[in-house]
């Protein structure tokens, strides 16, 4: 690139080479900007990280390296889903990952209902089985959704991955309990207004420009590795 290389130019739109975030706000603005970007993703990451853009240090660590800035990021992304502003799962390569609400729906597949992840073909048993649970139940915590469900923790994991993965259901804050506190996951459909309008064409069109956008240069792999399509639909939308 004309005076500078690619990862420098990452590193600008990415938020990493400011202050870093200091307010659940400043952290909103940033999820709103770049659209896409794991929780936490190494300075050296292929995508954004919302951990790199509030990393500050000139704060005091403890010897296991917890700070003010890991502390802050910890509220930021309990709060952002449940104020709706930010849809959090496990989504780029399995890892958690924070969606704008516009890119999230863009992206979401399904016809935004409440049980669409009865409807959603290919499902794991154990996939169905926990939106059904959410769907009769409401929110529920990772420590209850697994007791209920009697899966081994790696397997539990595996289905939240899959669950992820198809944008289904969302991270929605913590509830505190015996040790740590827990995750509480909610169904995508009943906290974000999904999905938005136009043809799926369309869709897939204006969710690849924004990629583009915020990884400022790609190739139809890497949007397909990152969104889950096929190398012929990522081509039709980059040259839409």
């Amino acid at each position: 690139m004309a005076g500078g290389t690619v990862a420098e130019a990452r590193r600008e739109r990415w938020w990493q080479d400011g202050p870093p975030l200091r307010s659940l706000e400043e952290a909103r603005e940033y999820i709103e900007d770049v659209g896409i970007s794991l929780l936490f993703g190494g300075a050296a990451a292929r995508y954004p990280s919302l951990r790199e853009a509030s990393r500050d240090e000139s704060v005091p660590r403890l010897p296991s390296g917890w700070g003010e800035d890991l502390e802050a990021l910890w509220t930021w992304k309990d709060t952002l889903p449940v104020q709706g502003r930010a849809w959090l799962g496990r989504y780029l390569s399995g890892k958690q990952t924070l969606l704008s609400s516009n890119l999230l729906a863009e992206l979401y597949a399904f016809g935004g209902e409440e049980d669409d992840v009865l409807s959603v073909a290919g499902l794991s048993e154990e996939a169905r089985r926990l939106g059904s649970l959410l769907l009769d139940e409401g929110p529920m915590t990772t420590r209850a959704l697994r007791d209920t469900l009697g899966v081994p923790g790696r397997k539990f994991d595996r289905v939240l991955t899959e669950l992820g993965r198809h944008l289904l259901i969302t991270n929605y804050g913590v509830e505190d309990g015996p040790g740590w506190p827990s995750c509480v996951i909610e169904l995508t459909t009943r906290v974000f207004s999904v999905p938005s309008h136009g043809s799926r064409a369309e869709r897939d069109a204006r969710a690849a420009a924004r990629f583009v956008d915020t990884m400022v240069e790609t190739k139809p792999a890497a949007l397909s590795r990152a969104f889950g399509w096929s190398r012929e639909r990522a081509v039709a939308a980059l040259e839409s």
